[in-house]
Parts: C-alpha cells; structure tokens; sequence
C-alpha cells in the first residue's frame, strides 16, 4: 500500500493538515493517527479503520518519521515545476517590487498557517511579475499540493537568508520607489504600511 513516508515526498499542504491535527486537544490519540494515516495515504478514515490490523500497525510504524525534524540536505532549486507551472524563486531582492515586499511581511508574520501564501510571494510562474498575468491562488495551490515539506525548508532557509543581508538596502530603496507614485493617498498608505511592518519587527508594534 502506497503511503507517503517522508519529508520529501510530504506536500506541504498535507503537513499542515497533520499540525493541525496535532495541536486539536479534543482528539484522542488514537483517532488523531487514524486521520494522520488517511492523509498520508489518501485512504477515507473508514477505509483506514477497515483495514487488517497488521497492515494498520505497519503503516502507523510509517509515521513515526513525523516524529523528528528533517535532516536531510537543504538545496534550492532553479525552478520548480508544479501543477503545470514553472515556479521560479527570487534570487535579488531588488527586483522585487512595494506590493510583493509587503504582502511578504504581512503573510510572514503570521508563521506557518501562511507559510504558502507566504512562498506564493518568492516564487514567481516564469517570465512573469508578481502577481501580474497569472492568478496568485493558482499558485497558493500549486505550492500546497505539490511542494514538498523539504523544499519548504529549504526554500525558508534561502529566503531568510536573503531578507538578513538585504533588508536595509531593501527599505531603502521601497522608500525611493514609493516616492516616485504620483497618486498621494496611495503613496501615504504604502509608506505607512512600510513603517508599521518595521515597527514590529523591530519590537516597537
């Protein structure tokens, strides 16, 4: 029986799912690996429950890897191919544009529950701009059904990464940027979104 038993082959959105069993304190244990092993192996709770009992211990055996942290190696791809589109990663960040910076603090803030939102605002369908000519659910899609959860983390890595050695010449030149837009109420939004996101990043929000 096919079952998902590691973190490379894991989506990231089936990850979720079992956090989130995880964290629900109404669940018993046991009914909390049932669902565990439904999600793994695309069975229905009730087929899990039907099946023999040595083959249902074999696969509970199967998710103990949930258990530890992934160790394996952590690499960025070039691209990533997913439900069709070609995903590619930002690489500079100063070619990323006001709307994408600050969808990416704001998603960001919220932790993991938006972590493929979050990845939505990096990983950008090739030969286009940040949410211009394609539909960004598409790709929230995309992200979760098909990343897996080592490619997340890789990818949080990298991005982390990349945000450190940036960020003040990053502002800085958002700051320039926004300046340039002749719309005034449109101008003020954004720099106020701008000062909020590195208030509470610096521990004053």
């Amino acid at each position: 029986m096919k079952m998902i038993d590691n973190y490379r082959n894991l989506p990231v959105g089936k990850y979720l799912e079992i956090c989130e069993l995880a964290k629900d304190a109404d669940i018993d244990p046991l009914t909390q690996q049932v669902k565990t092993i439904a999600i793994l192996t695309g069975m229905t709770e009730e087929e899990v429950l039907d099946l023999p009992i040595m083959d249902y211990k074999s696969l509970a055996a199967k998710t103990k890897f949930l258990e530890k942290e992934y160790d394996g190696k952590l690499q960025v791809a070039k691209s990533y191919s997913l439900n069709g589109m070609e995903l590619v990663p930002v690489k500079d960040i100063s070619k990323i544009n006001v709307a994408q910076y600050v969808d990416y603090q704001t998603f960001s803030q919220e932790g993991d529950k938006r972590i493929v939102e979050t990845l939505s605002t990096l990983l950008i369908p090739k030969g286009k701009k940040y949410n211009e000519g394609y539909e960004i659910t598409d790709v929230h899609n995309a992200i979760r059904e098909n990343l897996s959860v080592a490619d997340v983390l890789s990818l949080c890595a990298f991005f982390l990464t990349l945000w450190v050695k940036s960020i003040k010449d990053l502002q800085t030149y958002l700051e320039k940027e926004i300046q340039r837009i002749p719309n005034k109420e449109v101008r003020e939004n954004l720099m106020k979104k701008i000062t909020e996101i590195h208030s509470k990043k610096n521990g004053d929000g």
